[in-house]
């Protein structure tokens, strides 16, 4: 795990300055995955974002790409122009996103976007109920174990969704199960609030349980708030409980009411 020197290493961007050396050591766990020398020992580098292609597509608006007219050339440089709608695939919710007065993307601030995680498992209710919710007694239970959740950390809801395949299997659903996903309960954004977290995340595509919307309670109380939220992360089931370090890395567009984003955890 990391500890606080740790942290405020990596928040000065310690990490960049490994050497090298140290970054030819790295040795690859998985595609996604990377251990290299940090401090004597060995930090985890961990891809907690979807690869980002058109199979998104049941978010408004598909994902489209083409060539750039006359961009080929001699000198074999290419360019494509990209449409996509702001929250596809894995991507961070703005304040801006449900509070038009609030913070767009190119707003925040870096020290914002590299946080303590926190990760609350809730995939034994969602494995009985496909529209679980992260409850209060969840929370509980988590600082239960791990002591108090830190200020200013991203709390992450591990329920182990699909995204993609249940999108895929969508149709042969029963109509009253179609709606239905793990989120958070509306309960726990006070709770959350008051432990000063800045953050949550989910690996679904929603913060708010499916049966939630379109009211959507979590995206209203907690955007509102001036806080932001990920959603569609992945591999959270590969990531401490407690202890990692968060990056959300999106590109400051102004006025952006989100952003798709590379999301890594170190520990």
């Amino acid at each position: 795990m990391i500890d606080r020197r740790d942290m405020l290493a990596l928040g000065t961007f310690g990490v960049l300055t490994l050497g090298a050396s140290s970054l030819a050591d790295a040795a690859a766990i998985t595609p996604d995955q990377v251990s290299l020398p940090f401090h004597g020992r060995q930090l985890h580098v961990l891809d907690l974002t979807h690869r980002l292609t058109r199979a998104f597509a049941f978010t408004p608006g598909r994902l489209s790409m083409e060539a750039v007219e006359g961009s080929g050339t001699n000198a074999g440089m290419a360019l494509n122009r990209i449409s996509i709608v702001e929250h596809t695939g894995t991507h961070l919710d703005a304040p801006r996103h449900f509070s038009p007065k609030g913070a767009s993307v190119g707003d925040m601030a870096i020290s914002q976007l590299i946080v303590p995680l926190v990760i609350i498992d809730i995939r034994e209710k969602a494995k009985a109920n496909r529209d679980a919710r992260v409850e209060p007694k969840d929370v509980a239970a988590w600082e239960h174990r791990h002591g108090r959740i830190p200020a200013g950390s991203c709390v992450a809801m591990l329920s182990g969704w699909d995204p993609l395949g249940a999108f895929a299997n969508y149709g042969s659903l029963p109509p009253a199960e179609r709606r239905k996903s793990p989120g958070f309960d509306a309960a726990v954004m006070d709770i959350l609030t008051k432990r000063d977290v800045i953050g949550i995340g989910v690996d679904t595509m929603s913060i708010d349980a499916g049966q939630a919307m379109p009211a959507f309670p979590v995206h209203q109380a907690w955007l509102r708030s001036g806080r932001w939220a990920l959603e569609g992360l992945a591999n959270l089931d590969r990531a401490p409980a407690a202890g990692a370090l968060l990056f959300a890395g999106v590109a400051p567009l102004e006025n952006a009411t989100g952003m798709p984003a590379r999301v890594i955890a170190l520990y």
